[in-house]
């Protein structure tokens, strides 16, 4: 995936797939949102190493079976890049598996979430850097949009205050290696599909965590605890098959459609969901949160639509002259 393909993945869509992207994101984000809460929930029950590998394993499960029912073949093929796959697969899931439990930890579910609004401006920044998508306009408008709607949302009941340490800065660590792995999947991947980039680099981040936890239980540096009643299997099933599995596979989909900029738009909309999440325990949404969420889809319309105008004005600009 080279320069211009990747500051110009929306020119060649129709409104119909773009819409269809733009839904495939709003299910990813809905399905991320309830991921911290429910990952909080879990750590009551299993230690942080334990909680990394269980989802981590669980989403290989949930990949791997989905890459056998809808391609009907077995799911390894011959000619994987395997060191590249492994490289990123360190990196991006299990480096970045483990800082994001140690967030949740250091803090809570909500507080990682809110967290999340930063997001789009260093998922703009890394493009940039990494990959030469140019911050038009557009997409800095709206990612101030989206970022002043994450914290109108998130700063709702706090007196406008938002505390800051270790495990916050944890989950921009993490937000920051999650946009680079991402994009490096686009760009070294391009020959599998979209379901086979998310099982194939989910995999050795799996098995790396589960060794860790071996390693770190014989040496006796850890005290392992894995509690095999119902709910804390359901959680750890819920992990690994929804926001892991269903998850992950989605924001790979959408952000080869709209691109990074815009599709980390819409984890501004992950707190608002974490909030939703945790009604059951007497957190109910204001109106400051829904208009937070509100300003935050403003954002991402805005640069979908100036971008799509400028696509538009481009094609036209280019196109040979009538005889």
């Amino acid at each position: 995936m080279n320069k211009s393909r990747i500051g110009e993945m929306q020119s060649g869509m129709s409104l119909k797939q773009l819409v269809v992207a733009n839904l495939a994101l709003i299910v990813n984000t809905t399905t991320w949102g309830t991921f911290f809460p429910v990952l909080e929930l879990q750590l009551r029950h299993w230690d942080m190493f334990s909680a990394s590998a269980g989802r981590q394993l669980t989403g290989s499960l949930a990949l791997f079976s989905t890459v056998a029912l809808v391609e009907r073949r077995w799911p390894f093929r011959r000619g994987l890049p395997w060191g590249t796959i492994i490289l990123m697969s360190t990196i991006g899931i299990t480096v970045c598996c483990l800082i994001t439990t140690a967030a949740v930890y250091l803090s809570s579910g909500l507080s990682a979430a809110i967290i999340s609004a930063t997001n789009p401006i260093g998922s703009a920044l890394l493009a940039q850097v990494l990959y030469g998508v140019k911050l038009r306009r557009a997409i800095l408008v709206g990612a101030t949009l989206s970022v002043a709607g994450g914290i109108l949302a998130v700063t709702a009941g706090h007196q406008g205050r938002l505390s800051f340490g270790l495990g916050e800065l944890a989950i921009i660590t993490a937000n920051l290696i999650w946009t680079w792995f991402s994009l490096a999947i686009q760009h070294r991947l391009k020959d599998c599909s979209y379901l086979e980039r998310a099982a194939y680099t989910i995999l050795p981040g799996a098995l790396q965590l589960t060794l860790i936890v071996v390693v770190l239980h014989v040496l006796g540096l850890v005290d392992v605890r894995i509690e095999l009643t119902f709910w804390p299997l359901l959680y750890v099933f819920y992990l690994g098959f929804i926001p892991n599995g269903l998850g992950n596979y989605l924001w790979l989909w959408s952000i080869s459609r709209v691109g990074v900029n815009v599709a980390s738009m819409y984890q501004n909309l992950i707190p608002v969901t974490a909030v939703l999440v945790t009604i059951w325990i007497g957190i109910y949404p204001n109106w400051q949160q829904l208009i937070g969420g509100a300003v935050i889809l403003l954002g991402v319309l805005y640069t979908q639509i100036a971008e799509r105008r400028r696509s538009r004005k481009a094609a036209v600009a280019s196109a040979p002259a009538s005889p």
